[in-house]
């Protein structure tokens, strides 16, 4: 055997125990985790700041609220995250939620001790082989949408009139009023061909919106715009966090017209190049700054919300909320069961970590009373 073919064979052995090595070591040195897209800008910062006291990394897949939930019954992921309501469901026993049984009265003492929680479970009876939930913050859903071209904006300039939605105290939409007539004519339709124009949208809002004296006029203002664009509604996959939050908060059960994307960030792309299209995406999409995409403006009695311009102080109160929550299960045969109850106190409840809320328009659920 010459010395060029020994070592070339050395080198692809070596290659593939260091392959075989690696893919042995690797799960071990992390703890996987995942579910909801929406959560993934907050826990892809979360999880690059953090590290386990025995160097363990957090690893996040995105693949939806639907998997966070089967997964980590599954034991796939460690703990599950969900960007909508647990559902009943979802588990044969509801989860325990954290948030009343051990965090309603949290001092600035324990949040500031990373193992405060690990140390409360570790000496509460009957916790063991329970599922047990955390909900760390919540979200806001912001209908977006792209006019250019249309005539829309000049319309609603002339007859001074707004996009708007107007919902309850419980930020719902109220069933058979006419801002859910209107986004039920934007959602509902099965085909291309039944989807309404910028024209008919206009139409809805001078119908609906105009005092009686200006109706006349602004409906004769609503011809002025494209009847040849379509209203293109877009939306998150069904089974995910934001379209679940969606129905939840308006009633409506978007039809088979609608464009189906798996992240609020494809979402908002998606719309951003195509004039005529609408969608609702997280407030951390739904408030950026865009010379072509505008928000709807939610209003609820004298109150009026807008996404777009308004600033995050304006937008605490902001009425279409959906929770943040992450699951898991509570077993002691777990040998990652501390790092993870850890990780878990650290992320929703750490000072250290308002910032990284705050980066992604998001604040902590968790506080200290």
């Amino acid at each position: 055997m010459n010395k060029k073919f020994f070592l070339v064979m050395v080198i692809v052995v070596g290659a593939i125990v260091g392959l075989w090595s690696w893919t042995l070591v690797a799960p071990n040195n992390s703890i996987s985790i995942g579910g909801s897209a929406s959560v993934q800008p907050l826990l892809k910062k979360l999880t690059d700041k953090y590290k386990t006291e025995d160097g363990k990394k957090f690893v996040y897949s995105a693949t939806g609220s639907g998997a966070g939930v089967t997964n980590v019954q599954e034991g796939v992921y460690e703990i599950g995250f969900i960007s909508k309501e647990i559902k009943e469901d979802d588990f044969e026993k509801e989860p325990i939620n954290e948030n009343k049984a051990l965090f309603s009265n949290l001092s600035k003492d324990a949040i500031n001790d990373r193992k405060w929680y690990s140390n409360q479970l570790a000496n509460t009876p009957g916790v063991d082989d329970t599922y047990r939930s955390i909900e760390f913050a919540r979200d806001s859903i912001v209908f977006v949408y792209n006019d250019k071209g249309t005539g829309f904006d000049e319309f609603l300039k002339k007859s001074n009139l707004e996009f708007k939605f107007e919902v309850d105290e419980n930020g719902n939409f109220v069933k058979d009023e006419k801002s859910y007539r209107i986004l039920n004519a934007i959602y509902k339709p099965d085909s291309q061909n039944d989807l309404i124009s910028w024209n008919d949208l206009a139409k809805l809002i001078a119908n609906e919106f105009s005092l009686p004296e200006n109706k006349k006029a602004n409906l004769s203002l609503a011809e002025e715009v494209s009847n040849k664009v379509k209203v293109t509604p877009y939306s998150s996959t069904s089974g995910s966090g934001t379209r679940t939050s969606f129905s939840n908060l308006t009633g409506i059960e978007p039809g088979n017209a609608v464009k189906e994307y798996g992240a609020n960030g494809t979402i908002y792309s998606q719309i951003e190049k195509s004039p005529g299209s609408i969608g609702f995406v997280s407030m951390l999409y739904g408030s950026a700054n865009s010379s072509t995409i505008k928000s709807v403006k939610i209003s609820n009695g004298e109150k009026t919300w807008d996404p777009s311009n308004d600033s995050t102080q304006e937008l605490v109160d902001y009425p279409l909320t959906r929770p943040f929550i992450a699951i898991y299960k509570y077993d002691r045969n777990n040998n990652d069961l501390n790092s993870i109850l850890d990780f878990l106190f650290w992320m929703a409840a750490s000072p250290e970590v308002e910032k990284i809320y705050a980066s992604v328009g998001l604040t902590q659920s968790v506080q200290a009373k």
